[in-house]
């Protein structure tokens, strides 16, 4: 910006940032470290274009590139870690969107059960309890066979050995 700013009155500069408030935050970052004003935030077609004026007694700094600007490695790791946040705040509002459109679906399908609905109702549970009694017996039937089988197969210990 410094450098432009030798020659020229205006700085329009290019942020590809989707959200306008991050473009807003940049710019007034920008304006507070370069020490122009900012004059407008338009939109483009490749984002927002941020339009600084120098001022009427512009005078250049000592040092073209302050000492507290991150290096390249740091700045990429901070622009990955913002893009990732923003990606992940998108990803959790269209989780909630889903999730409400889904309560919705259930509150709407949930039937409604009249009186004589739940009366049919135990009408039929009646009917499965007798069958459930009959299975009951076949199985204590099955169970008395089981015990004689071992009862017949202790006696035949016994013959085959004869007591002492």
């Amino acid at each position: 910006m410094h450098l432009h700013w030798k020659h020229r009155e205006l700085v329009k500069l290019i942020s590809k940032q989707k959200s306008l408030a991050f473009v807003e935050d940049t710019a007034r970052l920008l304006e507070y470290e370069s020490g122009g004003v900012l004059v407008a935030i338009e939109k483009v077609p490749k984002g927002f274009a941020l339009i600084y004026y120098r001022g009427k007694n512009y005078q250049r700094p000592i040092s073209l590139r302050p000492r507290n600007l991150l290096t390249k490695a740091k700045a990429l790791k901070r622009s990955i870690a913002m893009q990732r946040h923003e990606a992940l705040s998108q990803h959790i509002s269209e989780l909630e969107k889903t999730i409400e459109q889904m309560q919705n679906e259930l509150t709407a399908k949930k039937p409604s059960y009249n009186e004589s609905e739940w009366e049919n109702d135990d009408d039929d549970d009646d009917e499965d309890g007798e069958e459930e009694k009959d299975d009951a017996e076949d199985d204590e039937s099955d169970w008395d066979e089981e015990a004689d089988s071992e009862s017949t197969i202790s006696s035949l210990e016994e013959a085959d050995y004869p007591l002492r």
